[in-house]
């Protein structure tokens, strides 16, 4: 299943004032400029709103007709002609099966089995209180969540068609679907090999309901690099490719279709074994990646070193018993043959990556074993290997749950003289970090690393050696995006620290759509006489670049509505709720339009779809009783009073949330 990386978090749920962002210590530099001394009086630079002004007048990235596309990729349907044989192949590995794909594509009764079978067993989840239900009509497919007071009462129901799929290999499923612009992901996934339902692992941590866009990290390690919108890390155009395609691992094949000639393509049997390992590395790494500088998702390139596009760093301590999964490569290379062979056992040592391992038989993988150890033949008892089959790879490279996603059982890559067997439960929290480069003994080149160290640092949960790098990165002036991101969020800090800096990342990067809305929020929280301006020039940018972000839609609405300019407001407010599937204050503002209107068909119908975000909010119950009330609907009207008599006595009782608290006093 895709990783918990990339998905969008909490970032909707703001509500004025919007955030409280950053410590003293990584924001004084901006504050001060960067002048000595920096850590003296924090209300002496908080006294000063000024800074280098934003220049709004940079040109606007494009998107050429059909969306925008890696130069010089062809996809893979150009190899076919010449290339028929492998092409045939690999299009039975699960790689060239990881894309998104629609489920019109699948095997119809395939379907209908796991989302019948999904269908008697709702998924409970136990943070949230939501139910999940996989059911289907006829071969249309669907996803139903709700939520339960304490007696019973069904305070909350959506029912989401799901139109798409994103698989891992032979391991399952996650389910998407699209809504405007953006292709969102389930909470629920099918675990093929172990014939069950259960969640993401995005819904791991907090149930994120359906509100998790899929964005670049995720495709650039799923399928071929799609065609998407210039600027935006969350919008695709279709069709996308149904999985990982030839030039993934052979580069841009535009100049050797066109030529003929080899030498226009990468041989990845040609490369070094350091490089042949990047290939594989690029996605099958357990680590903590950090982009490099002017990177993005899909800057690598088939030959080049991944360090120039990306720094890997993972926890340099291995327990024999305990991996995650995609730790392959860093497992590997852990292992007494990869030392022994002198670096020179790569991925492609024992897999073919043409052919999929589950078409190999078990005496494939004996034969690569015995290339090396022909003459150390086995020591183990009979009986020993006999349990096994008497077969190597069953001793020696244990399968068994992943230590992060304990749903999925995978073969180690840590080849092992006598390893123990798999123990399940999350690997212990690093106490350091290495580079994936320093571990195969190819050190890490270019600048930024204190930048890419201290946010792998953060996202290890080592909060100290971050803190201790930070500061040493934003005096390198480092353009590291996701250090700036990192500061900007941080929830002890003054606003005026965050505005400077989401300014210093606009500086460097002017598109970040994070940047924009992140800057235009903490702007409008400081107050400063040039906020309401400086707010909509980012917000219109990020619109003029991305007209369906949702956030951006969301905060100029509220925005505008809360100046008084609400029929202003009323289309960003439409455009918003169509765009996501989540935007409860974008429903909230049209309800409150629509019941001033006296339209109160309109106001219930907005105020259920902010109902399925936000099931107990007190002023979306109020007005939905009103609102059935007038149209006479007894009905619906008695559901709601049921649901707020089960709430009222239960612990969660209705309250006012971040859905409607933007609301301005008078229209409450």
């Amino acid at each position: 299943m895709p990783s918990p990386s990339d998905h969008a978090s909490g970032s909707r749920r703001f509500a004025f004032p919007f955030v409280h962002i950053l410590w003293w210590g990584f924001g004084c530099f901006f504050a001060l400029g960067g002048l000595p001394g920096c850590h003296r009086a924090r209300d002496r630079a908080a006294s000063s709103v000024q800074q280098t002004p934003l220049d709004w007048t940079r040109p606007l990235p494009r998107t050429p007709p059909g969306g925008l596309a890696e130069p010089g990729y062809v996809g893979a349907a150009a190899c076919q002609p010449c290339h028929a044989k492998i092409y045939a192949s690999y299009a039975r590995h699960s790689m060239a099966r990881t894309g998104l794909r629609p489920l019109a594509s699948l095997d119809a009764r395939w379907l209908a089995r796991i989302f019948d079978a999904g269908a008697k067993t709702p998924l409970h989840h136990p943070k949230s209180g939501s139910f999940y239900r996989p059911f289907r009509r006829g071969d249309h497919y669907f996803i139903e969540e709700y939520r339960l007071a304490d007696d019973g009462t069904r305070i909350e129901s959506r029912v989401q068609p799901i139109t798409d799929s994103l698989s891992a290999g032979s391991y399952g499923l996650a389910f998407y679907f699209r809504q405007g612009s953006r292709i969102y992901h389930a909470p629920i996934d099918y675990y093929a090999r172990l014939d069950r339902w259960d969640f993401d692992p995005i819904a791991f941590g907090g149930d994120p309901h359906f509100s998790a866009s899929l964005g670049t990290f995720c495709i650039s390690c799923h399928s071929d690099y799609p065609r998407r919108l210039a600027g935006s890390r969350k919008v695709f155009f279709a069709p996308m490719a149904a999985g990982i395609g030839c030039e993934r691992c052979h580069g841009p094949g535009a100049r050797h279709v066109e030529s003929m000639d080899p030498k226009d393509i990468v041989n990845a049997a040609h490369l070094p074994p350091l490089r042949q390992l990047d290939l594989c590395t690029q996605c099958h790494q357990s680590s903590f990646p950090v982009l490099r500088a002017g990177s993005n998702d899909f800057s690598y390139r088939p030959g080049r070193p991944l360090d120039d596009f990306r720094v890997d760093f993972i926890n340099p301590a291995a327990p024999p018993d305990r991996f995650n999964l995609l730790a392959h490569s860093e497992r590997l290379v852990r292992s007494a043959c990869f030392r022994e062979s002198q670096k020179k056992l790569t991925c492609t040592s024992c897999h073919d990556p043409h052919v999929s391992s589950l078409d190999e038989p078990v005496s494939y993988w004996d034969q690569k074993c015995e290339a090396c150890h022909r003459d150390h033949p086995c020591t183990a008892p009979e009986a020993a290997r006999a349990s096994e089959g008497d077969h190597c790879p069953r001793c020696h490279m244990r399968a068994g749950q992943t230590a992060n996603v304990p749903l999925v059982t995978v073969t180690d890559h840590f080849i092992q003289k006598r390893p123990p067997p798999v123990r399940p439960g999350p690997l212990p929290p690093p106490e350091r970090l290495e580079t994936w480069s320093a571990l195969v003994g190819d050190p890490v080149k270019g600048s930024d690393l204190v930048a890419a160290r201290a946010v792998a640092s953060a996202q290890a949960g080592l909060g100290a050696e971050a803190e201790r790098l930070a500061p040493v990165a934003l005096a390198e002036r480092a353009r590291v995006p996701e250090l700036y991101e990192w500061l900007a969020r941080r929830e002890r800090q003054t606003p005026l620290i965050a505005r400077r800096t989401w300014a210093t990342l606009l500086g460097f990067d002017p598109d970040s759509a994070d940047g924009l809305v992140g800057y235009a929020r903490a702007t409008l929280e400081v107050g400063a006489p040039d906020a309401f301006s400086e707010a909509m020039h980012a917000l219109d940018r990020l619109l003029a670049i991305d007209p369906e972000n949702p956030e951006a839609l969301e905060t100029k609405g509220v925005l505008l509505f809360r100046r008084g300019q609400t029929e202003a407001a009323r289309p960003l407010f439409e455009r918003c709720a169509a765009a996501g599937p989540s935007s409860a204050s974008c429903s909230v503002g049209l309800a409150a339009l629509a019941l001033r209107d006296h339209r109160a068909q309109d106001a219930a119908s907005a105020l259920e779809a902010a109902r399925r975000s936000e099931p107990a909010d007190a002023w979306i119950l109020a007005k939905l009783s009103e609102a059935y009330g007038a149209l006479h609907d007894r009905g619906h009207l008695d559901e709601i009073e049921r649901v707020r008599t089960a709430l009222l006595a239960g612990p969660q009782r209705p309250s006012i949330t971040s859905a409607t608290r933007w609301l301005p006093p008078s229209w409450r």
